[in-house]
């Protein structure tokens, strides 16, 4: 069962922290065994770029807190099972396809707020922050351990926040490792697809007021290019996760040989039932083909990570491969 945590507040973040004290924060973690540990002499330490300057690390920290889903994938794929985390989006528990290796991880917020109380109640040695945290909270934070904040990245570049994860874990070899893994697999699958040849894909997600889709430049559609496909036209945009919802006028923009579907809830099976009663839908070729894959829309459309790519690889070659 997951221990209790103080509850969260009701307020936003900015009246918790002025609710509570950076002092009393400090104190809360200060006589913990890993604090203890790491400050103690001869304990040593390692220096991390992080967005909010060179951040001293433990040079082995015991107990991580991961304040997002991209670091806590991070964290358990490098093989470190962090002792707090943040509910998912819109959810009030870990997302799903991590919530079996942390069965019994303290959740210390969500992405919205952050419990301060919950974190330093976690007594952690390290905090590992998603990017774009707001200084204040990071300051906040870094009041209770020492908090790396990974620095902004080049659009779609999930794997820099991976390899911040790794440098503060002291596990940048494995990361790498990591990486090259998840590439070469990719590469794999491309030389088992069927003899058809390549063929132009898209991601979107059904949403209440019609399909979005989703850049080619984020982790799926960079996946589904290394594995042999060529991304739909409207699909190569960047700076944006995903277009405006489409009207029915204007679903053949989602048009291609294959459309992978998603929702942010994971129904999507009654996502498609919805859109195949469009007569706009039933029209597009992948529609006409039987080309339409409902995937997992809590990992295609909103994780990233190593342990989520590889979650999406398991879906393209079960869909896309033969034997």
């Amino acid at each position: 069962m997951r221990r209790p945590l103080p509850p969260l507040p009701r307020r936003r973040f900015v009246t918790a922290l002025a609710a509570v004290p950076l002092a009393l924060l400090t104190a809360c973690v200060a006589g913990s065994p890993s604090s203890t540990s790491a400050d103690s002499e001869g304990a040593s330490s390692a220096p991390v770029r992080t967005a909010y300057g060179t951040v001293e690390v433990p040079a082995a920290p015991r107990r991580v807190v991961a304040l997002g889903d991209t670091v806590l994938d991070s964290a358990l794929a490098l093989g470190v099972e962090p002792v707090g985390t943040l509910s998912s989006r819109g959810g009030d528990s870990v997302s799903a396809y991590l919530a079996a290796k942390v069965p019994d991880i303290a959740l210390v917020g969500t992405v919205a707020e952050t419990n301060l109380e919950a974190v330093a109640a976690a007594r952690p040695d390290l905090i590992l922050a998603a990017s774009g945290m707001p200084r204040e909270r990071y300051d906040a934070l870094k009041a209770i351990a020492p908090t790396v904040v990974p620095e902004p990245a080049r659009f779609g570049d999930w794997e820099s926040e991976t390899r911040t994860v790794a440098a503060a874990l002291g596990k940048e070899a494995d990361a790498e490792r990591l990486l090259t893994g998840i590439e070469q697999r990719a590469e794999e699958i491309a030389g088992r697809r069927s003899a058809d040849g390549p063929e132009t894909a898209v991601v979107i997600r059904w949403m209440p007021t019609g399909p979005v889709i989703l850049s080619s430049a984020l982790m799926p559609g960079r996946l589904l290019k290394l594995t042999g496909d060529r991304t739909s036209a409207a699909a190569d945009f960047t700076g944006k996760p995903h277009t405006d919802p489409l009207s029915l006028e204007n679903l053949g923009k989602i048009d291609a040989d294959r459309i992978y579907l998603t929702t942010l809830n994971a129904d999507g099976e009654k996502a498609l039932a919805v859109a195949e009663a469009q007569p706009a839908f039933a029209r597009l070729k992948a529609v006409r083909a039987g080309n339409v894959d409902v995937v997992d829309g809590d990992v295609w459309s909103s994780a990233t990570g190593p342990l989520a790519a590889a979650k999406v690889l398991d879906g393209i070659e079960r869909l896309r491969t033969t034997g």
